[in-house]
């Protein structure tokens, strides 16, 4: 929800890593990404 509002505002948000290097936390019940590194 929050990146989906992040991209509407800023469009020309990219990745700056590709998908396969994210890291994802799954420490809690929630699995979400440690670091999203991004460019404009």
């Amino acid at each position: 929800m929050a990146v989906g509002a992040l991209l509407a505002r800023f469009p020309g948000l990219r990745p700056a890593v590709p998908a396969g290097e994210v890291e994802w936390g799954t420490a809690t019940i929630r699995r979400c990404p440690l670091r999203l590194p991004v460019r404009w």
